[in-house]
């Protein structure tokens, strides 16, 4: 089968670097930085058993729309805990850029298909191979933005640290 013709374009893009602070939701039982979820089950951004990746939200919204789209339905929220996460990163593919997918010759609704994920997890593979550590992509609840950050892939110049919560001043 041929590869579709966007990936030898997708080396003449170019990285974006990203200073955001953003916002995972993660299962209480995982550390905030884990790969684990993802590598099992997969996601948008990754196939499963492949490689991981960190997903992320814009705000703590988007972040449970995410979730509870995949889901198919409401979560049991206590379940999870929300960390925040200074994001540094030097080259990232910003599929939110109508120019970045004009160029590949992608539409936003190739992205976010509720069940077939084909495609991005191509589109990953591929970015990761052509050296980005991370994809900057249209939420699939169509509000918002996702950051799939590939861990194992971040340039010595990058950073991922997470936010310390803030103490109440109530005693």
């Amino acid at each position: 089968m041929p590869k579709p013709s966007f990936l030898s374009d997708l080396q003449k893009i170019q990285a974006k670097p990203l200073r955001i602070k953003a916002y995972r939701v993660i299962a209480l039982n995982l550390p905030p930085l884990s790969l684990e979820g993802s590598l099992r089950f997969g996601g948008r951004y990754n196939p499963p058993y492949q490689f991981g990746a960190i997903y992320c939200g814009e705000c703590e919204a988007t972040c449970w729309a995410e979730i509870e789209k995949k889901a198919e339905g409401p979560i049991l929220q206590k379940r999870f805990s929300v960390v925040a996460l200074r994001l540094h990163l030097q080259k990232v593919l910003d599929l939110c850029d109508p120019e970045v997918l004009s160029r590949l010759k992608l539409k936003q609704t190739d992205l976010v298909h509720p069940t077939d994920h084909a495609m991005t997890r191509l589109i990953a593979e591929n970015a990761r191979d052509a050296g980005f550590e991370a994809i900057l992509a249209p939420a699939s609840t169509g509000s918002g933005q996702i950051l799939a950050v590939f861990s194992d892939r971040l340039n010595e110049k990058s950073s991922m640290t997470l936010v310390k919560p803030r103490r109440s001043r109530t005693a």
